[in-house]
């Protein structure tokens, strides 16, 4: 059983994800609690405690991040609900457990708590932790300082500029740091492109995103070849020469 809270300052929006998940089969989640806003949420989360809130990002008075400002000891998941605001999508990707995009479908809420089910206990632990990244993240410009690297064992956090490159195996990603470091994650290496692009990371190849500020070298060529900071090489696709070198204009 996984106990859960909503909160989100639209009725509508709450019967509808309630809704939700009771259409769901063999659902896990048992709700026991609801609020409407930022005070009511923390209440309700304090009498309740529970192990994932679903949690609105724009509500009337305030929004989620001051209600997770307001939470001491953060020792549950937090899903974000959201129509819109890409900034902090992104500020989710890195360090939130998912989010939800209104309106929701319900496919992407079983995902969503089928990776609730078989990951909350490992994840639970380090939650406190995560969400110290997401408020670091959120709260300075938009400027994404650390990445949270979810792996079988749990996760580690990352500064993103420590990051050389992220290499595709399949349905894994690979991710090379300084220090000689590797950690192997399961998220795909096309979901990380989407999220780095506009923290300083491009995609070379098909199977190679990289960091780069790391980039040491280039070799001209039908794509050309860049030399990494740890002295690797790796060739830039043809098709995507002209996008890369665009990024030292």
């Amino acid at each position: 059983m996984i106990r859960t809270v909503i909160i989100d300052d639209e009725n509508p929006a709450r019967r509808l994800l309630l809704g939700m998940l009771d259409r769901l089969p063999n659902s896990p989640i048992k709700v026991v609690g609801e609020a409407d806003d930022v005070n009511s949420g923390v209440e309700v989360i304090q009498k309740t405690k529970p192990d994932v809130i679903f949690l609105d990002v724009q509500m009337h008075e305030g929004t989620g991040f001051d209600l997770l400002q307001k939470i001491e000891n953060v020792d549950f998941e937090v899903v974000f609900t959201t129509a819109y605001n890409q900034y902090a999508i992104q500020a989710f990707q890195f360090s939130a457990f998912g989010y939800l995009l209104k309106p929701m479908k319900l496919d992407e809420l079983k995902v969503v708590v089928d990776r609730l089910e078989n990951h909350l206990q490992a994840l639970k632990e380090g939650a406190n932790n995560r969400v110290k990244v997401l408020m670091e993240n959120y709260q300075d410009e938009r400027k994404i300082k650390k990445l949270i690297i979810n792996h079988m064992k749990g996760f580690d956090v990352s500064l993103v500029e420590d990051i050389i490159r992220l290499e595709g195996d399949g349905n894994y990603t690979n991710f090379i740091l300084t220090g000689n470091r590797k950690i192997m994650t399961s998220t795909t290496l096309g979901e990380y492109e989407e999220l780095l692009y506009e923290h300083g990371f491009y995609r070379i190849h098909q199977s190679t995103i990289v960091n780069l500020r790391h980039i040491t070298k280039y070799y001209k060529g039908v794509g050309g070849k860049v030399q990494m900071t740890d002295g690797e090489k790796f060739n830039v696709s043809r098709y995507r020469k002209a996008g890369f070198l665009e990024q030292f204009k």
